[in-house]
């Protein structure tokens, strides 16, 4: 993975985590607007990302004899 791409992903898990954190720290039902949006729609591409990331390596080892 080059550093743009590590840049891209680690960007994304900080926007997801801080919005998490915000969302906690508010527990009464009254976070803001952009914590839901930016929550909303971080968390399919964060997941994404982390079981394409993990399907890639399994090919990528079977592909080289490496699995199993």
């Amino acid at each position: 993975m080059n550093c743009f791409k590590r840049y891209v992903v680690s960007c994304l898990v900080a926007v997801v985590f801080f919005a998490g954190v915000d969302a906690y720290k508010q527990p009464d039902g009254d976070t803001h607007l952009a914590t839901i949006l930016v929550a909303s729609a971080g968390w399919p591409v964060f997941a994404a990302l982390v079981v394409g990331g993990a399907i890639g390596d399994v090919v990528h080892d079977m592909k080289y004899g490496k699995a199993g």
